[in-house]
């Protein structure tokens, strides 16, 4: 078996590279959660992403986001299985994808990035979500006896350190924090690598995708570490890809007939602008104008418009709209795309063409009204306008279909500070913090916003009432945690 640290095996519940497994392996019977019940993964998971929200080291984009939430819900669909999942994005060039406890599964922007294919990306999430479903942490934690399993506190410091490429500084951080004396490795099984595998390609084959992109993807990969010996993609560092596994599952999908399936528009326009947004922004432009010229690109409409997002974010935003035009063109008159339309609008509030983005995030809305990031471009649009009562009829409407959107009361605590109304700001960034889950910044909100002086009876009313509410919450949040 192959010895791995444990701050990689808590952290990423292992890109370990999908082996597939033989299709007709058995299941490892019941799982046995001593260690940790269901309640005990979700809270260990939730605490360790609030933990890297607050270090900045998420991708808050709204475009990329949206997507990958997209697709993990689609094979999580098609896995069958009743967990609720989150997913997001970690600004980082790093290959690399992990999943949490209690169904939280992150996707490195650089991974994104070096895929060829979306299947190639479904591949990677579908092995992800099955080290959840099949509870592989708590498995794993309650076969350690002695060891009883590891404060939030713990979960959350060794994940950042783990990012920050330090395992002994991680490790550290496990057995320091809470006292406990804790194996310096653990044995992530052979056996819960079969079992990922194998339901992580059943759940590939029932969302459609094509399984022969898992093997491919893991090769290619491995080639390109053993070229550039040093420089190994970081989950092939933390967890070595033999070409037998790969073998392996190549002659085990030998009975699946090829399939070929097409990539849809989301993933292409989605895949440039995570290169771009973690890229150097000259560079970016020289690559893209370079690869260009030389043809060297898989689809133009995307490629062009990853060069339009690239000399926007290097502020030429003259060369960006003449580029993005040719990405229209490129990829046909008669129909167009959320992430052009959202693009464009930004440029022209990059212009200081407010109005000319107003009217375009609102025509994106009618020709793609299902497109949150639409209607977030149009409220910022309507704020960098200074047109806040419309950029606050425009987030009041929104909330009615999207309930529980963070980013809305976000928007809203920014509408009210142009206008100085310090007392409702507090009360929007509260609502903000309490649907990320971060009680404890939500009730400082609301009692910030208590001692603002207001005439206002029945907005320092509900105040009160929603403080109530939160400080509850914030108490049965700290009971579970003990």
């Amino acid at each position: 078996m192959l010895k791995r640290p444990l701050t990689a095996l808590l952290m990423a519940s292992l890109l370990a590279a999908p082996s597939f497994a033989d299709i007709n392996l058995p299941e490892l019977g019941d799982v046995s959660q001593e260690g940790m019940t269901p309640r005990d993964e979700h809270q260990v998971g939730e605490a360790a992403v609030i933990e890297m929200r607050r270090s900045g080291s998420m991708m808050e984009d709204p475009e990329v986001t949206t997507y990958i939430n997209q697709l993990g819900n689609r094979l999580v669909e098609a896995n069958g299985t009743s967990l609720p999942f989150t997913f997001f994005v970690m600004n980082s060039p790093e290959v690399n994808a992990f999943a949490l406890p209690g169904g939280f599964v992150a996707v490195y922007s650089g991974l994104i990035g070096a895929t060829q294919h979306e299947s190639e990306l479904a591949a990677v999430m579908s092995h992800e979500i099955s080290h959840v479903t099949q509870h592989h942490i708590a498995r794993l934690i309650d076969a350690q006896r002695a060891m009883p399993w590891l404060t939030m506190a713990a979960m959350g410091l060794a994940l950042l350190a783990s990012r920050s490429g330090s395992g002994d500084l991680a490790m550290g951080a496990l057995a320091a924090s809470s006292g406990y004396a804790i194996q310096r490795q653990l044995d992530f099984t052979y056996a819960f690598e079969q079992e990922a595998d194998r339901i992580g390609m059943q759940t590939l084959i029932k969302s459609g995708f094509d399984p022969w992109a898992m093997p491919t993807f893991f090769d290619r990969l491995q080639r390109y570490n053993r070229l550039v010996e040093n420089n190994a993609p970081e989950f092939l560092r933390t967890h070595p890809v033999t070409y037998k596994r790969i073998t392996d599952a190549q002659e085990r999908l030998q009975d699946q007939p090829y399939k070929q399936v097409p990539d849809s528009a989301d993933y292409l326009f989605v895949r440039e602008r995570a290169r771009v947004l973690q890229s150097d922004n000259k560079a970016t432009v020289d690559m893209y104008k370079a690869t260009l010229a030389g043809k060297r690109y898989g689809n133009l409409p995307a490629h062009l418009y990853g060069l339009a997002l690239a000399q926007s974010k290097a502020r030429d935003f003259d060369g960006a709209w003449l580029t993005l035009q040719k990405a229209h063109d490129a990829f046909g008159l008669a129909r167009s795309h959320p992430a052009l339309e959202y693009l464009g609008g930004s440029i022209r509030m990059g212009q200081g063409r407010y109005d000319e983005a107003i009217k375009l995030f609102r025509e994106g809305e009618r020709h793609f009204p299902g497109s949150r990031v639409l209607v977030y471009g149009e409220i910022d649009a309507l704020i960098a306008a200074r047109n806040y009562p419309d950029a606050l009829k425009a987030a009041q409407s929104a909330q009615e279909l999207y309930l529980s959107d963070a980013w809305l009361y976000q928007r809203q605590a920014r509408i009210y500070e142009a206008q100085g109304q310090s007392q409702q700001r507090h009360r929007m960034q509260a609502e903000y913090y309490a649907r990320l889950n971060e009680y404890g910044a939500a009730v400082e909100q609301l009692e910030l916003a208590q001692r603002d002086p207001s005439n206002d009876f029945y907005l320092a009313s509900s105040i009160d009432a929603r403080l109530k509410e939160l400080q509850s919450m914030r108490g049965e949040d700290k009971d579970k945690k003990r």
